[in-house]
């Protein structure tokens, strides 16, 4: 069983990152303390999903970057398991419920699982982007346009 609530800072200092995300968010060196949790809070609407044992198994939620445009984002704990299926539909739901103009994403290219996860919720690939970010490394472009 997986339970579902809003998102607070505290969680990103609670959930036991996939190793893919333990240095990054996307592009973002990510610290993983109560401000960077305080930041991802104040960025827009979120949510945690919370196991049957209590852990946290995912943070994410819908950063403003303007009225009616957001950019996804979602910390993922590792040996998710079964739980995977009920995060991703309810992610895939928040997604679509949200009313915006643009969501998008941008995942490391070579983190193939980055790119099937924004497919599965909603998000289309729409452009590879070359030698992106502070390491200049290839990305891509996802997006759902509402």
């Amino acid at each position: 069983m997986v339970y579902f609530r809003d998102f607070v800072a505290a969680d990103v200092v609670a959930i036991d990152v996939q190793d893919s995300q333990v240095d990054a968010l996307g592009v973002f060196t990510v610290v993983r303390d109560l401000e960077h949790g305080r930041q991802l809070e104040a960025s827009g609407p979120a949510w945690t999903a919370i196991g049957d044992d209590g852990r946290v198994l995912v943070c994410a939620g819908l950063g403003t970057i303007f009225p009616g445009h957001a950019v996804l984002w979602a910390l993922l704990t590792r040996n998710i398991g079964a739980a995977h299926v009920a995060i991703t539909r309810f992610a895939r739901a928040r997604i679509a419920a949200a009313g915006c103009a643009r969501i998008e994403a941008i995942v490391r290219a070579d983190v193939e699982a980055e790119g099937r996860w924004a497919t599965l919720v909603g998000l289309s690939a729409a452009h590879v982007l070359r030698k992106w970010g502070p390491l200049a490394t290839p990305h891509v472009l996802y997006e759902r346009i509402g």
